[in-house]
């Protein structure tokens, strides 16, 4: 079968290897598509803190199963999955105390160890999503960004009636303000990328605000007037995003920490004191984020339309980074398929 590799930085090796084989618990996934994230990138310019080279890449992964160990029940041939990518060593304690997703040990598909950027993919069967009958298999990859929307606004506690402002209109961006629009929270999206807030607005979102030239406190006053923001939502991840957040943040809010950042941050810690802001870091998302993401696909609360702007074979994984670094500004979504 084909597999990409990422021995080092901007280098993809195409390798014919094996079928995997599959123990008792396992099943054998026949990928179908493969979702490029921003971490990808990171990790195709040799930029992401927490990974090792060399590594097969694939988080955001979707595809039917082929084949199923002799102990797994509840699954069968030819359904429809997608994965959960983590990797829990289950005895440490935050894993002991139901937050797995800071495991202590943690790893995950495609960053820390191989993922699904190859044809076949063995994996824990307590690591498969069922999608539902209909769900096609771009969605299918789009659920795992779409979960980490799901954990945002999780974290972030009840938000029905909530006034959220989301820093960053890409997809992790967008998802998130869907997720949050789904939950009955007032939303606004901000990005000096106008297509980007063009095709948010054309996704449903309801507010969607260009702060090139303007300053984000004046922005989320005219959207939520004397109020402000309740939650602040960085899914940008620039320096200045987090910066802007914590001068613009209302005494007694929250600021909520999605992107990764590439870069350490100074920051004016006597006005988070001095106005009693909660800032709260999210590291991705648990099982049952998973769920409810495919249910507000399925319910239709959350759309992927136009969020793909281009598709390549995983034969051209190498051609695919090129376009992305060629297109950086209005790129969204970039998806590999297998043989179609």
């Amino acid at each position: 079968m084909l597999q990409t590799r990422l021995p080092e930085a901007y280098t993809i090796e195409y390798r014919d290897v094996p079928v995997p084989e599959i123990g008792p618990g396992e099943v054998l996934i026949k990928v179908k598509r493969f979702g490029i994230c921003g971490s990808d990138i990171q990790v195709y310019h040799g930029q992401h803190k927490y990974m090792t080279f060399p590594v097969v890449q694939g988080h955001e992964a979707s595809g039917t199963l082929e084949k199923i160990g002799d102990k797994v029940s509840g699954l069968k041939v030819g359904q429809a999955v997608t994965v959960q990518p983590q990797i829990f060593c289950g005895v440490c304690q935050p894993c002991k105390s139901g937050h797995p997703n800071v495991c202590q040990n943690l790893r995950v598909y495609g960053v820390h160890t191989d993922g699904l950027g190859q044809e076949y993919f063995a994996v824990p069967a307590e690591k498969i999503i069922p999608l539902p009958e209909g769900c096609s298999f771009d969605d299918g990859a789009l659920i795992e960004p779409i979960t980490v929307g799901v954990g945002a606004i999780r974290r972030c506690g009840d938000v029905k009636d909530r006034n959220i402002c989301i820093l960053g209109a890409g997809p992790i961006g967008n998802f998130t303000a869907q997720v949050a629009q789904a939950k009955g929270a007032r939303v606004m999206v901000t990005d000096i990328n106008q297509k980007k807030l063009d095709l948010a607005a054309s996704m449903g979102i309801k507010n969607t605000i260009n702060t090139e030239n303007r300053d984000l406190k004046t922005c989320i006053a005219d959207v939520f007037g004397p109020a402000g923001a309740d939650i602040i939502i960085d899914c940008a991840g620039a320096p200045a995003s987090l910066t802007s957040a914590i001068k613009s943040a209302r005494p007694a809010s929250k600021i909520v920490i999605v992107a990764n950042f590439k870069v350490p941050v100074e920051v004016e810690i006597p006005l988070i004191q001095r106005q009693q802001i909660d800032v709260l870091g999210v590291m991705m998302y648990l099982k049952e984020d998973f769920f409810t993401a495919v249910d507000l696909v399925s319910q239709g609360k959350v759309t992927t339309e136009g969020i793909i702007s281009e598709y390549f074979d995983i034969s051209k994984l190498k051609e695919a980074y090129e376009y992305i670094d060629a297109n950086r500004l209005d790129v969204n979504k970039v998806m590999m398929t297998f043989g179609e």
